[in-house]
């Protein structure tokens, strides 16, 4: 798959999860459990992603957060690749989207 065709399935990836946000907050707990959990593996050189992430999770609401997951900011496609969301959205959820997307790219 290439970067941008993986760029396209995280931001769809993404659209997903911001609409599950709005309706279920349990996603940003799992969201938050997540970096809580890669942040405490890194040690003492915690990842600056990760510090960023942090800074969404903490300082911005849920609706706040959906709408940064939507956008297409340079800073938002970035962080895309290291979305704490991990596990918000089922295996076949994310299958779909990339099936989807390798579909339209062929």
């Amino acid at each position: 798959m290439s970067h941008a065709v993986i760029d396209h399935v995280n931001a769809a990836q993404d659209r997903l999860i911001a609409a599950r946000l709005r309706r279920d907050r349990r996603a940003l707990r799992i969201a938050r459990q997540n970096l809580r959990r890669w942040m405490a593996r890194d040690g003492r050189k915690v990842r600056p992603v990760f510090h960023e992430w942090h800074g969404i999770l903490v300082r911005l609401n849920a609706r706040e957060i959906a709408a940064f997951l939507e956008s297409d900011t340079p800073m938002a496609r970035r962080l895309r690749q290291s979305s704490p969301f991990a596990g918000v959205l089922t295996e076949a959820e994310r299958r779909a989207i990339q099936q989807k997307h390798e579909k339209a790219r062929a």
